[in-house]
């Protein structure tokens, strides 16, 4: 399975898509700009010059109508008077009669054809019009802007039309065109740089991380990702990078644990075997002997069993597969009789269980057996870790809304390094006596299983306390 050409694969395709999508976008938009562009400036000169054609044709027709109009000259002499006025710099003006033909042209060029363009039928009905198209016999894009000659206020008796060549016109709007085209072009190539740069600056991310990943799914999670930017690619960085570093340190503790659980399982089992072979081939000297065999065998079994319950216990915990029975129960008196087997082994080890209690502990609703199984890991636990000639405190108290059981030991304390880490799974601490590692895990799993606490105050030297908080419920 070509695991490292796919990522490739898939990484190239993240950039192209990158890069296509992009350069599409800004392509709409430059596009959009550059037709715009062109309107505007066709727009533009397109309406200097029909502004000006207007203005001279209008001139022309509106001089006529306002100081020739009453005299009685043929459209002939009118036509000469125009054209005589007539500026001749960048346009042609022509005089026409009522039928289309071209009477004068200041050009001195005229025509056969008749004229019956839309500006010239407009003209006749009393209107300036404009007419923009090609000249059928120069074809030449052209202008043209027509006004009617008025006799008599009403009479229109010809039409001046004023005609200009649109070509160098067109020629600049074609270069202003062409150059903005290419300045498109430029920022289209600058566009698509600085996209592939950006996309690299993701990418390159990604491929490291990708990279690692892959590495780390193979078991070595001793490889690191560099984190190049301060961005949601560094946060992943970082949270592979934590997640690597978690994995290490949860792979030593179970190795660490299972190291430890194996001394702890042989140490029994030695004892069992040896005094059982012992008993067995009748290498005792009396009764006594075999009685103190068989006591010890208990005792190891005893603890076997333990350390059995301990691992199912954490088994069903981490599957998820562990159920409370949850009863109405009398937390107190069961908190007592954990007491009195508890101050067996506390006599046993030189160290002074006490007990103390309020008069009135409410019944709450909990799983028997599970808080009587966490009571007895954390007061062995600070009986265990407590020197001969110190006290263990264990009292049970309540307000409102919880019952309160605090254990608190004269013992050897924990340190500060271990004190975060002690209710993690397989986490064993530095001292001798620590046993298999999953202890105050599954208490405190009980404990969150019945909507309760388990927090742990201590001071290297000075001692621990326990503090179980478990809600009440109404009857």
């Amino acid at each position: 399975m070509d695991t490292d050409g796919e990522r490739k694969s898939s990484v190239q395709g993240i950039k192209k898509r990158w890069v296509y999508n992009y350069i599409i976008i800004v392509s709409a938009v430059l596009l959009i700009v550059e037709g715009a562009f062109v309107i505007l400036i066709k727009n533009y000169y397109y309406g200097n010059i029909t502004q000006n054609l207007s203005n001279t044709t209008t001139t022309a027709a509106d001089f006529y109508n306002r100081y020739l109009s009453g005299k009685q000259d043929t459209l002939h002499d009118i036509a000469q008077q125009i054209i005589q006025g007539f500026s001749k710099d960048y346009s042609e003006l022509q005089v026409l009669d009522t039928k289309g033909n071209i009477i004068m042209s200041s050009s001195g060029f005229l025509f056969k054809d008749k004229v019956d363009s839309q500006d010239y039928i407009k003209s006749l009905k009393g209107q300036v019009s404009t007419w923009t198209g090609k000249d059928k016999n120069t074809k030449e894009n052209i202008m043209i802007v027509s006004s009617p000659i008025m006799q008599e206020k009403d009479k229109i008796v010809g039409v001046v039309r004023n005609i200009t060549s649109l070509e160098e016109v067109n020629k600049v709007i074609r270069k202003l065109f062409t150059a903005s085209f290419f300045t498109i072009l430029i920022i289209l190539l600058i566009m698509l740089s600085l996209s592939i740069l950006f996309s690299r600056s993701i990418i390159n991310p990604l491929n490291e991380i990708n990279g690692v990943a892959q590495k780390m799914a193979k078991g070595q999670f001793s490889e690191r990702i560099e984190k190049h930017y301060n961005d949601e690619i560094g946060e992943l960085a970082d949270t592979l990078n934590y997640m690597a570093g978690e994995i290490v340190n949860s792979t030593r503790l179970k190795n660490d644990f299972i190291s430890s659980i194996s001394h702890e399982l042989r140490t029994p089992l030695t004892s069992i075997k040896g005094w059982s072979e012992t008993i067995l081939t009748g290498g005792l000297k009396d009764k006594e002997e075999a009685e103190l065999g068989l006591k010890i065998i208990i005792k190891e079994t005893t603890r076997l069993s333990q350390m059995v319950e301990e691992l199912l216990d954490f088994s069903k915990i981490e599957s998820g597969r562990i159920v409370l029975h949850l009863e109405k129960i009398n937390v107190k008196d069961d908190l007592e009789d954990v007491i009195h087997i508890c101050k067996l082994r506390a006599l046993k080890d030189g160290v002074i269980l006490e007990y103390s209690s309020e008069e009135d502990i409410p019944f709450i609703m909990a799983d028997k057996n599970r808080l009587r199984q966490v009571f007895i890991n954390i007061i062995d636990n600070a009986v265990k870790f407590t020197d001969k000639g110190k006290h263990v405190f264990v009292n049970i108290y309540c307000d409102d809304k919880n019952t309160y059981i605090k254990i608190k030991d004269e013992g050897t304390g924990i340190s500060p390094e271990d004190l975060s880490q002690v209710k993690e799974k397989f986490f064993k601490g530095t001292s001798k006596k620590s046993g298999s590692g999953i202890g105050l895990a599954v208490s405190d799993e009980i404990i969150k299983l019945h909507n309760g606490s388990l927090t742990i105050d201590s001071e290297l030297g000075e001692g621990t306390t326990v503090l179980i908080t478990l809600p009440q419920h109404s009857e």
